[in-house]
């Protein structure tokens, strides 16, 4: 399985991620970092990643985000796509999106508090639908 993980980190030690890096990986195994082309397809991503405020001290890696799609139908779109937020090997909590119709919209959002202000919300939906649309803009898929 191909996925794509996310790492923000605050190195300047101010109480707020200020870095990211974008590594792929195919069966736990590293493919390769994010090509500057790549990042810079990523930036509104990053922007709505940074407001889900799971980040690292420093230049710590045990906090990231871990986004996949799966494709039962074999039909070239992805019918869901999930995104686990790990501490560590450990999935701290999990988000996904269903397309249920293959219309290329995703009719169910799942989700618990992932921008981590203490509500599981119409917000925290908002930042799912908005992390997966920049995240199927990758060529990669």
């Amino acid at each position: 399985m191909r996925f794509l993980k996310v790492v923000a980190q605050d190195r300047s030690e101010n109480g707020a991620a200020d870095t990211l890096r974008f590594h792929f990986f195919e069966d736990e195994q590293w493919l390769r970092d994010a090509t500057d082309d790549e990042v810079l397809r990523l930036k509104t991503f990053g922007a709505h990643y940074f407001k889900c405020r799971w980040f690292n001290d420093g230049e710590g890696e045990e906090r990231h985000l871990r986004l996949f799609t799966l494709n039962p139908t074999a039909d070239g779109t992805p019918d869901s796509v999930h995104l686990h937020f790990h501490e560590g090997p450990n999935v701290a909590y999990k988000a996904a999106v269903h397309d249920l119709d293959n219309d290329d919209a995703f009719e169910i959002v799942l989700c618990s508090d992932v921008d981590n202000d203490g509500r599981a919300n119409r917000t925290d939906r908002t930042r799912v639908n908005a992390l997966v649309r920049e995240y199927l803009k990758l060529d990669w898929l």
